[in-house]
């Protein structure tokens, strides 16, 4: 492919055509500074044969910033804290460049102590502020902000920088009809405020190369289609500036299109990114899901793209860009764009993770002086991250599994509506146990007489349905989600009643609704689904909004299986349900433990407990519960 191979850019010498996206990481203080995780993430990228990596975005002054970790480019020591990560890559043979950006009104108030601020009052959906009117003196002030940012930029040492003119942030609200309704200049030119960034740009740049970011298409009523972007494109090109770096969506109303969710459409990516090809000749840097062989040629192939942008793909695996160039496109690991162990844990301030890679913010595995001989009992997805991590080490490592088939309930994930993209970080995750775990033996049920032949035992077996306590449910056809899912059990009629209303319960629910069955769903508590992550959960709730058989019952105690009725108990009343034909069990899982308890009992074992045989939780946990147990091993 083309975006192999080396080519000039200005006055970039690019080994390659993949460039790393701007991907938000919370791995900063609340001070704004670099940190040691923000180094050792940095590196691995580099290390992986990106050519040049655009940072995660920085605000040109405080009242931009999205995130309390967010890093800074504003103050007057982030010349020399960004200097840390242009150096590292620099030493890696990789070319830095800094996305400059104001959030307007996505930006957090929690982050930047001060009201939110936008060119009018418009509310933003994702974070519920409805922000104040810019005034004419902070526009200055933010005006301001791009110039120093920029100085600052190539102070700290950078190759190029981006500016953030899509996705629904500042630059583009001043561009937009929609959000754009002042009566003063920035209203009757809604180009003025772009123009004056640009201007700052051009007479500041010096050496950088600059990229404009875009949303190729929001997705939103009254939002900028693809043909809407021709102002910027115009615009970057008059300014000489060097490329066009294609997004989707926006932050406030779309964030399933900004976040490249597995839910969506690819077409109309396609769709978009083509007729920005015909506006513009500037080099286009696509972005959003790209790491798929058959896309990459398709873009290719009709010259749509000239540059790729990987963001969560490099986070699952850093080696991305390597593997595609020598070729070895069994060896990557997938992303699935599930957004769990990325964005669910910079939204709650842990740090980027993810579900496939719980290494990229650390340091790389080494070998261990002595091996130990150690048996994973469970092939899921604690026991595969466990095994993987100790066969790196060195380690003797025999993985157990009963079942025919690697992968435990991760098996289950892509059967769920919207979730066929799993398929890629089960598969990846099975190929690296299957590269790096040289004894698996699978239809094969450990016994705890087998313990003696290892060193220790690390049991990763799993969860279990767990029943609710209603009276009568033996008198009722009942079955599990789990058996739902794995197509043990069948459903019978049309009337369904499913018990627990998680995120399991849910997407048989809309499976279900999806084929024409009446569904009533419980649960005891007014939480529906929230072990989902929240822009899954908000889609699925999109899709079931026009569904006129499914009844969503909250706060709900299903109590007893009477002779032709369900008694049930509603936010403390009485409530009588007429009969289902099928029962689906979905009230949650607990540990499958038994093995520890034997092992225990024996005494003179060496065993840990990992994933859901621990503690029922999500495949995030379980694959960094498998790591961390490697690494302590290691350590003893």
């Amino acid at each position: 492919m083309i975006y192999n191979n080396p080519v000039k850019l200005k006055n970039l010498s690019l080994k390659n055509r993949y460039i790393m996206a701007p991907v938000k990481t919370a791995y900063g203080n609340l001070k704004g500074e670099v940190t040691e995780r923000h180094l050792t993430y940095y590196k691995n990228i580099a290390n992986g044969g990106v050519s040049l990596v655009i940072l995660e975005p920085v605000s040109v002054t405080q009242s931009g910033k999205e995130h309390p970790k967010q890093i800074t480019i504003h103050l007057p020591e982030s010349v020399e804290n960004l200097k840390k990560i242009t150096d590292l890559l620099h030493q890696h043979g990789v070319y830095a460049c800094l996305n400059l950006n104001h959030a307007g009104r996505a930006a957090n108030p929690k982050a930047t102590g001060m009201p939110v601020k936008a060119p009018s009052p418009i509310p933003c959906p994702t974070t519920g502020q409805t922000p104040e009117e810019l005034t004419e003196k902070e526009i200055n002030e933010i005006l301001e902000g791009y110039k120093t940012a920029v100085i600052r930029a190539k102070e700290a040492g950078f190759d190029a920088i981006e500016i953030q003119a899509g996705h629904g942030y500042l630059i583009h609200q001043f561009l937009s009809d929609r959000l754009n309704k002042r009566d003063g200049e920035y209203g009757k030119d809604k180009s003025l405020f772009m123009k004056k960034v640009f201007d700052i740009v051009k007479e500041n740049r010096g050496d950088l190369v600059v990229f404009v970011r875009i949303s190729a298409s929001e997705f939103v009523e009254g939002g900028f289609k693809p043909e809407d972007n021709k102002i910027i494109l115009d615009l970057a090109k008059e300014y000489g500036f060097d490329a066009i770096h294609c997004g989707l969506g926006n932050a406030c109303d779309t964030p399933p299109w900004y976040y490249s969710h597995m839910a969506l459409p690819e077409e109309k990516q396609i769709e978009a990114l083509k007729t920005i090809r015909k506006l513009t000749d500037l080099p286009i840097i696509a972005a959003g899901r790209m790491a798929s062989i058959e896309k990459l040629k398709l873009l290719e192939k009709e010259k749509i793209a000239d540059f790729i942008a990987f963001g969560r793909p490099l986070v699952a695996d850093p080696n991305l860009p390597e593997k595609l160039v020598e070729d070895k496109i069994d060896d990557i690991v997938y992303c699935g764009y599930c957004l769990q162990g990325c964005l669910a844990n910079v939204k709650n301030g842990t740090g980027l993770g993810c579900i496939v890679n719980p290494e990229i913010d650390k340091e790389p595995v080494e070998q261990v002086e002595k091996p130990k001989k150690i048996a994973v009992v469970g092939g899921g997805p604690a026991g595969m991250s466990a095994a993987i991590t100790l066969a790196k080490q060195g380690h003797n490592v025999t993985l157990f599994e009963k079942k025919d088939k690697l992968g435990g309930q991760f098996r289950l994930a892509p059967l769920a509506p919207g979730k066929k993209s799993m398929e890629r970080p089960l598969k990846s995750l099975v190929k690296q146990t299957e590269k790096f775990v040289k004894d698996i033996r699978l239809n094969t049920k450990f016994t705890v007489d087998m313990a003696d032949d290892f060193d220790a035992v690390i049991v990763a077996t799993g969860a279990i349905p767990e029943f609710p306590e209603v009276i009568n449910l033996s008198s009722v056809y009942h079955i599990t989600a789990v058996d739902f899912f794995e197509g043990k059990a069948e459903v019978k009629g049309k009337r369904i009643l499913i018990i627990g209303a998680g995120m399991v319960g849910m997407e048989v629910a809309e499976l279900l609704v999806n084929k024409g069955y009446d569904v009533v769903i419980t649960k005891r508590t007014d939480t529906i689904a929230n072990d989902m992550e929240v822009i899954t959960k908000k889609l699925m709730f999109k899709r079931l909004e026009s569904k006129n058989n499914i009844k969503i019952m909250p706060n709900t105690y299903v109590l007893e299986f009477q002779k032709e009725r369900v008694y049930c108990k509603v936010e403390g009343k009485n409530v009588f349900l007429e009969p289902f034909d099928t029962v689906i069990i979905a009230s949650g899982m607990k540990p499958l433990n038994t093995l520890a308890e034997e092992l225990k009992n024996k005494g003179n074992i060496e065993y840990y407990l990992i994933g859901d045989a621990e503690k029922p939780s999500d495949i995030y946990n379980a694959t960094q519960r498998g790591y961390n147990i490697a690494i302590d091993l290691r350590e003893e």
